[in-house]
C-alpha cells in the first residue's frame, strides 16, 4: 500500500469520523449482547440436580472495562483506524465493510470459580474484537475453563470441546487438600531467622508488618453481600479477598475467594457469590458432557 493512501483529505476524514460515530447507539454488537445474554446464566445453573451434591464456594466476577480509560481510548482508536481504513480501502479500490455498530466495549470478561477444599475450576467468559483487513470487525467470543488442584490442570475450550491436561473422569476429586500454614512452625521458623544478627532488621520489619494492628488497619469492604479485605501483595495488584463459608478454598486467591481484582489499572468485581453452595460434581468435569476430544498428560 502506497504511503499517499494515508494522506486524506482532512475534510473527508472528518466527516466519515463523524458519520461512524453517529451509527445506530443500540447495546453494542449482537455477538456483545450474544455474550452478555450468556452470562446472566452461571455454568452450575445448567446443571441438574444431584443425588450427592458436593459443597463448593462460588464467586462470579464481572469485568469494569467500561469505566477504564484505556480501554475507552482503545474504542475510539479502532474507530478512528475503521475510517482510515474505509477511505484508504475505497481509493485503492479494495473491499471496504465498516460496520454499521461498534462495540460498547472492546474487551469483555466474565470468571466464574467454584472452589471446594481440594480442587477449583474457574469459567470464563470472554470478547475482544479487531479489525479485518475489508475495514469490518473480527468479534472473537469464547468460553473456556480452567480446573487445577494438587494433580495438575486442565484446559478446557467449551467452543471447540477439547480438554488438554490432567482431566480425569473425577474432575480432580480425590486430590490432596493443599496444606494450610503452620502457625506454630511458622512462628519457630521467624524466631529463628531472627536470633541471626544478619536478619534482625529484616525480620523486625516483617513482625510490624504482620501484627494484629497493622492487619487490622488493611482496608476492608462489602462486595455482593460479604465482607472481604483488600490486599495487596505486588505492585499494581490489589484484591478483597473473603475468608466467608466453612472451609478455605483451593481457590486461585489461596486463603479465600476473590470478591475484587485490580491488576495494571484493569478491575473485576463480583456481581455475585455463594459460600457452603451445595453443587452437582459435575461443575468440575464439563469436559465428559459428551463429544470432548480429550488430550490427557500425566498429573501428580
Amino acid at each position: 500500500m502506497k504511503q499517499t493512501m494515508f494522506h486524506l483529505p482532512m475534510r473527508g476524514l472528518v466527516a466519515l469520523l463523524l458519520s461512524l460515530a453517529a451509527l445506530p447507539g443500540q447495546a453494542g454488537t449482537t455477538v456483545e449482547r450474544q455474550l452478555e445474554a450468556m452470562a446472566t446464566s452461571a455454568p452450575h445453573q445448567r446443571l441438574g440436580s444431584a443425588p450427592r451434591p458436593i459443597t463448593v464456594h462460588y464467586v462470579h466476577l464481572k469485568d469494569d472495562y467500561q469505566a477504564s480509560q484505556i480501554l475507552q481510548a482503545d474504542l475510539r482508536r479502532l474507530k478512528t483506524a475503521v475510517a482510515l481504513c474505509t477511505e484508504a480501502n475505497r481509493r485503492a479500490g479494495k473491499p471496504a465493510n465498516p460496520p454499521r455498530v461498534f462495540p460498547d466495549q472492546v474487551l469483555r470478561s466474565h470468571e466464574f470459580e467454584y472452589a471446594a477444599p481440594n480442587r477449583a475450576i474457574t469459567y470464563f467468559m470472554t470478547y475482544l474484537v479487531q479489525m479485518d483487513d475489508d475495514c469490518s470487525l473480527i468479534e472473537l467470543a469464547n468460553v473456556k475453563a480452567k480446573l487445577h488442584s494438587g494433580k495438575g490442570t486442565c484446559q478446557i475450550d467449551l467452543d471447540r470441546k477439547t480438554a488438554e491436561g490432567v482431566c480425569d473422569a473425577g474432575g480432580h476429586a480425590d486430590a490432596p487438600v493443599p496444606p494450610r500454614p503452620d502457625p506454630a512452625g511458622m512462628e519457630a521458623a521467624m524466631a529463628a531467622l531472627a536470633a541471626d544478627p544478619r536478619m534482625a532488621k529484616q525480620m523486625a520489619i516483617v513482625r510490624q508488618l504482620q501484627s494484629p494492628a497493622a492487619m487490622a488497619k488493611g482496608p476492608r469492604r462489602t462486595i455482593a453481600g460479604f465482607e472481604c479485605r483488600m490486599d495487596a501483595p505486588l505492585p499494581g495488584i490489589r484484591g478483597c479477598i473473603s475468608q466467608a463459608g466453612s472451609f478455605a478454598p483451593a481457590s486461585s486467591a489461596g486463603m479465600g475467594m476473590t470478591l475484587y481484582r485490580e491488576f495494571a489499572k484493569f478491575t473485576a468485581t463480583a456481581v455475585e457469590a455463594k459460600f457452603d453452595m451445595p453443587l452437582a460434581p459435575a461443575i468440575f468435569t464439563p469436559y465428559l458432557g459428551g463429544g470432548y476430544t480429550i488430550t490427557s498428560k500425566g498429573g501428580r
